[in-house]
């Protein structure tokens, strides 16, 4: 199981569940209810810097350099507050922006779902499960890591129903 968190403060934040290359989406509010949903993922990836930091952190401008746009975690500091969180709960957490990973896999989310955070959350999972099995591009500096999806990794997303996506592969 892989779990992908496309993290929110003001509205809900939807959380992906990979289970045998099945994706259900889910709605949560709290972060009790994302750790009971998410505790028994070998590997959790959520969308947000997992790390303070005043300005954009060396591995921020990494992701600029390869004309990737990020906002630096002093832009949302709830956020990342929260990101931190759920870290310090559960196991195995790693740092994904699935904008940029759906730029490096060439992925228009409007072709798959009307609702943007459900298509991160799914890539978030997609993520987890793509650094488990080795396929994750790893974007490193000294202040932090973020791993995204790359063309790589066998498997692609499609849309079973609205709350639901499935990966077809490998390639």
């Amino acid at each position: 199981m892989y779990c992908g968190i496309d993290l929110a403060v003001r509205r809900k934040t939807a959380v992906g569940i990979l289970i045998n290359n099945e994706i259900k989406i889910i709605e949560l509010t709290i972060n009790e209810e994302i750790i009971e949903s998410c505790n028994r993922a070998k590997v959790t990836a959520i969308d947000s810097p997992l790390s303070h930091h005043n300005g954009f952190r060396n591995v921020d401008k990494e992701l600029i350099k390869r004309k990737l746009k990020v906002l630096p975690p002093s832009f949302m500091k709830k956020l990342v507050e929260r990101a931190i969180q759920l870290k310090d709960r559960l196991n195995n957490v790693i740092e994904t922006h699935p904008t940029s990973s759906m730029k490096l896999i060439g992925l228009n989310w409007r072709e798959l779902h009307e609702i943007k955070d459900y298509v991160d959350a799914a890539l978030c999972a997609m993520t987890a499960m793509a650094y488990d099995l080795g396929y994750a591009e790893e974007i490193k500096a000294d202040d932090g890591t973020i791993y995204l999806l790359s063309t790589k990794f066998p498997y692609e997303i499609k849309r079973k129903n609205y709350f639901e996506f499935y990966l077809k592969g490998p390639k």
